[in-house]
């Protein structure tokens, strides 16, 4: 997909107007009707920022779901492999999540927003499968994809990377970890 193609219909990102301007491979593809950049400007260099430096990823087509209601934490402990109490208001987790026979579904990120209020990031849709999951519990599901934008900060220097822009409380974040 070329530049002009993304320019023909496909939605963008908040973030595309950059993307395009830092673009020297026009190399475009499809992530759930999103234009998606392949690379900007050497793909192997790109890999290796994000090994050893810092990268920057454009998630805003993954999909999202709101999880909220009173029995938001055991529903999401139902679905999960891990112990979700663990992770505290304000923090993250890597998950995976199964059906009843315990095969993989899918995975991603579950982030505890506040009290019974979660967001489950994930490559692929499941609505259909956390509503039927949801059966019998006091939860509200909501797609919110096309709502919430987002940008993946990664590799082992993003923190210098980011408290060097001087964020209002960047001192408060730390690397991912369960509690």
């Amino acid at each position: 997909m070329t530049v002009a193609e993304v320019e023909q219909g496909r939605l963008r990102s908040p973030f595309y107007p950059r993307q395009a301007e830092l673009d020297r491979l026009f190399r475009w593809h499809e992530w759930k009707g999103y234009a998606s950049a392949d690379g900007f400007y050497d793909t192997t260099l790109e890999y290796f920022a994000v090994r050893n430096s810092t990268g920057v990823f454009d998630i805003t087509p993954m999909t999202k779901y709101r999880i909220t209601g009173p029995d938001s934490l055991d529903y999401i402990n139902r679905l999960v492999t891990r112990d979700m109490s663990k992770i505290k208001p304000g923090r993250v987790a890597y998950a995976v999540w199964c059906d009843d026979e315990g095969h993989v579904i899918d995975d991603g990120t579950i982030f505890h927003l506040k009290e019974g209020e979660y967001r489950l990031c994930s490559q692929e849709r499941h609505m259909a499968w956390l509503k039927a999951a949801a059966i019998g519990m006091d939860v509200t599901i909501v797609d919110e994809t096309q709502d919430v934008c987002g940008l993946a900060v990664q590799g082992p220097t993003s923190f210098s990377v980011l408290r060097n822009l001087q964020l209002d409380g960047i001192e408060n974040l730390g690397p991912a970890r369960p509690r």
